[in-house]
């Protein structure tokens, strides 16, 4: 908070000196000031010091005017006043050179005015300053809690927050959306719902070091980036942007200010929305659990939370892939805090009511597929559609730990909706045993593996069938593997001896001596639709053993 070189050699005091050198620099900032008669230790000048000096011993020793060189070159100062009359008849120009080349400002002062003179009268415009900065740091905490205490909420802030830095103001959250935003310059503007355009230039996380190279480049304007924090939290983020040459020290305590309040206004919606989930959750619990005898009772209750039961809805298993077990609660709550606004800013993208409850790795969805006016089978591609829209912006944030999501079938009766979360649960556990795994898998795809789940459920012994058509194959574990994988893909293929050779990066004659070797072993002939069909079979009701021995 201190003043600049130009506001300082404006004082009455400063009427008599005489700037040398380092007209560029007259913006730079004074922090203090220092008085060194004899400089010996460079390195303990600190940052925005203006230094006053009679240079003394500078011009007998070589080697304390290359320090002193050094110290003008270094850019650490804000500015350097010289005594000339004492130990200096005139400001050498070699100091001169170096002062113009570093834009520090080198003033000249004669032997007539006292140091403790502008020392004292420097300092005051900065204590003046400090004092001027605390009021108005003051009177903006005061407007920014009125504006807390009267529930204004968050774009009262953004706007508050414009008005006193006279800046464009953008809220973002944690996953860089736009929250918020008042926008008063030409070059900023907005991309649809919750992308920011700056200088043409779309911004995108992680925003540091593209405003930096905004910033370096755009001289014209001064883009401030600030996060919004709350229990060693990130909830957004605040970019300000302002020209330049009016960008002050107070916009940045005002921004300072507006990331308090918008964090307590982030909290205040995080406690709303951790009330709404614990409702959902227990509704979904009671639904999905048919705990109900009166439907049209529930279905008044989903209305009061937002959901309509009384149209199409399918059961959606997400699973957070990847989580350690020993992984901290708090990064844990972290982590499902994210999922849910992922899903829930998808849905809303999409259109599409939902009701969620959390789970210790992931969360139960209950999601409307119906749409008034559209066909069935086209509704459930947009669901499906917006299920993968989850998947697919969940990679952005936590690629290590990517999602794995099961999807029932879609019903119009409360009392199915239990089926459709089994359906979502098969769906999520045996999505591995499809030949191409897919990280949104809907009931529907696991095809055949419908029958032998049932089947196994009900008691057959699949693996005793899966021996008797592949026992041959599986003496030799590795060899056994091998054509296990051959077979599969083959048959996955239809036959194309091309397609399989392909993506087994193996040789066609390599491939045709397996094919071989399986039907010799399985004493079955591979263009015998029949016995295509019983190893398919087999094959499925194998992998579906070992997935169930391994759960």
């Amino acid at each position: 908070m201190g003043i600049s070189i130009q506001e300082a050699i404006q004082l009455p005091v400063m009427s008599k000196t005489k700037l040398v050198a380092g007209f560029d620099g007259m913006n730079n900032i004074i922090k203090w000031v220092t008085i060194v008669e004899v400089i010996e230790d460079i390195d303990r000048l600190q940052e925005g010091e203006f230094l006053i000096t009679t240079g003394f011993g500078l011009m007998e020793s070589e080697e304390k005017r290359n320090q002193f060189h050094k110290l003008l070159s270094n850019k650490k100062l804000s500015g350097v006043a010289m005594y000339t009359g004492f130990y200096l008849r005139e400001i050498p120009q070699s100091f001169i050179d170096i002062a113009n080349r570093s834009a520090l400002p080198l003033l000249e002062i004669p032997t007539d005015i006292n140091f403790s003179v502008i020392t004292k009268a420097i300092l005051e415009q900065i204590v003046n300053n400090q004092f001027r900065m605390f009021e108005h740091s003051i009177n903006i905490h005061k407007e920014f809690t009125r504006l807390v205490l009267d529930n204004q909420g968050i774009q009262a802030i953004t706007e508050t927050l414009s008005r006193l830095t006279d800046g464009s103001i953008v809220l973002f959250d944690a996953d860089a959306s736009i929250v918020s935003d008042r926008i008063v310059h030409d070059a900023v503007r907005r991309i649809g719902q919750d992308r920011l355009l700056l200088f043409s230039e779309p911004l995108q996380p992680p925003f540091e070091q593209q405003l930096l190279h905004l910033n370096n480049h755009e001289s014209e304007y001064t883009i401030s980036l600030y996060p919004v924090m709350a229990n060693q939290t990130n909830y957004g983020w605040i970019a300000a942007i302002k020209d330049k040459e009016r960008w002050k020290d107070i916009d940045q305590i005002a921004v300072e200010h507006a990331a308090t309040v918008y964090a307590i206004e982030f909290l205040r919606h995080k406690a709303i929305l951790d009330t709404e989930i614990r409702f959902q959750g227990e509704f979904l619990d009671q639904v999905l659990s048919k705990n109900f005898t009166n439907k049209a009772e529930v279905i008044e209750r989903g209305k009061k939370l937002g959901f309509d039961p009384s149209g199409s809805q399918a059961v959606l298993q997400i699973k957070v892939e990847n989580l350690p077990p020993d992984l901290e609660r708090r990064t844990l709550d972290d982590i499902l805090d994210r999922l849910y606004q992922v899903v829930n800013q998808t849905m809303s993208k999409h259109n599409r009511q939902f009701l969620l409850r959390n789970r210790l790795d992931g969360c139960v969805v209950l999601m409307g597929t119906g749409n008034r006016g559209t066909a069935p089978e086209a509704a459930e591609e947009a669901s499906l559609l917006a299920v993968r829209d989850i998947s697919d912006k969940w990679s952005a944030f936590y690629p290590e730990h990517p999602l794995r999501i099961g999807i029932g079938k879609s019903y119009t009766d409360l009392a199915d909706l239990a089926k459709s979360t089994q359906e979502a649960h098969r769906a999520l556990v045996f999505a591995k045993l499809l030949h191409k795994p897919k990280s949104v898998v809907h009931y529907d795809d696991l095809g055949l593996y419908h029958f032998l789940i049932q089947m196994q459920e009900l008691g057959m012994d699949l693996r005793q069938f899966a021996e008797e058509q592949l026992g041959a194959l599986m003496q030799n574990k590795r060899q056994g593997a091998d054509l296990l994988q051959t077979l599969e893909t083959y048959l996955y293929h239809n036959q194309s001896l091309h397609v399989t050779a392909a993506e087994l990066f193996i040789h066609r004659h390599t491939l045709k001596y397996r094919l071989n070797q399986i039907e010799k072993k399985t004493r079955r002939n591979l263009q015998s639709s029949e016995d295509r069909l019983k190893l398919e079979i087999a094959i499925m009701a194998y992998k579906l053993t070992v997935s169930s021995e391994e759960l």
